[in-house]
């Protein structure tokens, strides 16, 4: 048979410990990978993100118990990813240019050869990892997370023609990074 897989369901009252550290380590389990790239999509930074991510999972710890099911519990913990991945771009002081980072090629090993089937080629990785964060995270958002515009809209705080609007400007600068491309070779 499959895996135990505790239901996470809106509670009134907080979670029994025993039951909520269960809880926990299922969401890990199912959205750590996730949660660790989409932290590395903004912050660019491996150790940087690994500290967001386990914040997240710190917050939704804490924060069980308040979870209402008004969404996806996918749609939240996003949410919870993308809200602190902002915090901490906004707090830093530190150089505004984004400079292109490569992952060392043995830290992320099966995950990073994941994310780059689904991106198809590097090239495209990196011209998606220059845009801006308000084009990248509805790129990362809609075609490695595969959400849907209206989930997106939920998790990024936005209207959904906001959202189209961000993924059309967003697929346009990347046909003008290829178009150059093309122009070079």
């Amino acid at each position: 048979m499959g895996m135990y897989e505790p239901s996470i369901q809106p509670q009134a009252a907080p979670l029994e410990l025993e039951n909520r550290q269960q809880q926990l380590e299922y969401l890990m389990r199912r959205f750590g990978d996730k949660v660790l790239y989409l932290a590395y999509s903004y912050l660019h930074d491996l150790h940087w993100a690994e500290d967001v991510a386990q914040e997240v999972f710190i917050r939704i710890y804490t924060n069980l118990d308040k979870f209402q099911g008004r969404s996806s519990i996918y749609t939240w913990i996003y949410h919870i990813t993308v809200n602190l991945c902002r915090d901490q771009l906004r707090a830093r002081t530190r150089r505004r240019d984004v400079e292109l980072v490569k992952p060392p090629e043995h830290t992320f090993a099966g995950v990073e050869d994941r994310v780059l089937e689904n991106l198809q080629q590097q090239e495209l990785w990196r011209a998606i990892l220059n845009l801006p964060v308000i084009y990248r995270e509805v790129i990362w958002l809609h075609y490695y997370e595969q959400l849907s515009l209206k989930d997106i809209a939920k998790i990024l705080g936005i209207s959904l023609p906001s959202v189209k609007i961000r993924l059309y400007r967003a697929r346009q600068r990347l046909q003008q990074v290829f178009k150059v491309g093309e122009g070079d070779a």
